[in-house]
């Protein structure tokens, strides 16, 4: 058995998975048992521009060494690997298209995943299995029954996943919350996120199919989305602005701004939904909108999402970022720092000719600012700590999944049009089998999720 083993990760480490096959995703062989060294040996599973930045806050830490990078695209396996081998002046990882070969080593404590967001719960859930910790790329998942699936994977072997919403561990973004929370603002009511910038009218453009570029296994690529004939504008980067394997700009950064309102509300998610936008402004061949205009319902608040593609006019000069409104002030916040602004108080028009003079409460807010400081680093060492700690990472699966669905339901209430009600509970739309619908998708064939 050992012997099959070794000659299978051989073959998918010279030569990959031949291109056009579907393989079944059996359980791998399980890892070791007893917590992970001292020194980290991690496996990096998608090598593309994602996974490049993700390796610049690993490389650096001296207890990190990355051992096994798995990529569909070649190019991007063969380049990362000699970038590690140059800047860790030790061995080449191993390389495979297959992570599955990460997978059944025992010496790999963990894995990060940087892989577009179709390809984030089928190697979270295998890795666990195979006793690994994960490091896993936000969104969580591409749809709401995955990402339960990824947490009920990582209770059910005791495992630990983390999720790339950086954010969490910017000191400026946890003190702003600590103000919100705080009731310095007064009862925050008003809450708007935002993404503004003008690509129109070409946006990505348009390209015919074609064959996928050599060294690149576009089956697997695929995954469990459905089958479709390669284009350039559905392949690296650019997946995310279609519904095969993404969200749109309300998955791809609209998760790290609702993070944070999340949390600072302490909240699993809002009572409501409803959206309204579509493709208005460029001429290409997205199915995600360009335009979208998304309203939340929490008790006492309301959460706005607004993004537009065909226009760049900036919000009190910022082109994307969190205004939280409150009774007494209010505070603007993106990863540049934040500013509180004080407010004030008025009477109500007509009020003093009706009523004559009223006292004006007071408000004793001050102004104050703090520079932003990019936590991604931090957000890496945690991760790394918590493999021996065995604690719960500043984002653990669990948290950042609510964050996610607040993008689905964005998403699903913009498809089926209408205003949607969400039990938190249950995690479905209450009354509207429809929108439920929405909430998983049947996965190509020899892509399923194993059982949990």
């Amino acid at each position: 058995m050992a012997s099959e083993q070794v000659t299978r990760r051989n073959f998918v480490e010279t030569a990959g998975v031949a291109a056009g096959a579907a393989a079944a995703f059996g359980a791998p062989a399980i890892g070791r048992e007893e917590p992970p060294s001292r020194r980290y040996r991690l496996g990096l599973i998608g090598a593309g521009s994602r996974g490049g930045q993700l390796l610049d806050s690993f490389l650096a830490q001296k207890d990190v060494d990355i051992v096994a990078i798995a990529d569909v695209d070649d190019h991007h396996a063969g380049d990362t690997a000699d970038r590690v081998k140059k800047e860790k002046k030790g061995d080449r990882p191993q390389v495979s298209r297959d992570f599955r070969a990460m997978l059944d080593r025992k010496d790999v404590d963990a894995v990060i995943i940087a892989t577009p967001d179709h390809w984030h719960a089928l190697p979270t859930i295998q890795a666990v299995a195979a006793g690994k910790d994960v490091y896993v790329e936000k969104p969580v998942a591409h749809n709401v029954a995955e990402g339960r699936a990824m947490i009920a994977a990582g209770k059910k072997y005791n495992k630990i996943i983390a999720v790339g919403t950086q954010q969490r561990s910017s000191s400026h973004f946890q003190k702003a919350v600590e103000i919100v929370q705080s009731g310095q603002l007064g009862k925050v009511f008003w809450v708007q996120t935002w993404n503004y910038e003008n690509i129109s009218p070409t946006g990505l453009g348009r390209y015919p199919d074609s064959e996928a570029p050599a060294g690149v296994d576009y089956d697997r690529w695929l995954g469990p989305a459905p089958q479709r004939a390669f284009n350039l504008n559905r392949f690296h980067l650019l997946f995310r602005w279609y519904f095969d394997y993404a969200g749109g700009m309300m998955s791809d950064w609209g998760v790290h701004l609702n993070d944070i309102v999340l949390w600072a509300l302490n909240s699993k998610g809002p009572e409501s939904v409803y959206a309204t936008g579509g493709v208005v402004t460029s001429d290409d061949d997205r199915d995600t909108p360009d335009t979208l205009q998304v309203v939340y319902e929490f008790p006492g608040t309301t959460l706005t999402y607004s993004m537009r593609k065909g226009n760049g006019l900036k919000f009190n000069g910022h082109d994307y970022g969190i205004l939280f409104c409150g009774t007494d002030g209010s505070l603007m916040l993106d990863r540049s720092g934040y500013e509180v602004i004080p407010d004030k108080t008025v009477l109500p028009y007509g009020i003093k000719l009706v009523h004559g003079d009223r006292p004006l409460r007071k408000i004793n807010l001050e102004v104050s600012t703090a520079k932003g400081v990019d936590g991604q680093d931090a957000h890496v060492r945690n991760f790394l700590d918590c493999l021996a700690s065995r604690a719960k990472p500043t984002t653990d699966v669990q948290t950042a999944h609510y964050s996610t669905n607040t993008c689905h339901m964005g998403n699903i209430a913009y498809k089926v049009g209408r205003k949607l009600f969400w039990d938190a509970e249950t995690e479905t739309f209450k009354n509207d089998s429809e929108a439920n619908t929405h909430l998983a998708r049947e996965a190509r064939k020899g892509y399923e999720l194993p059982a949990v």
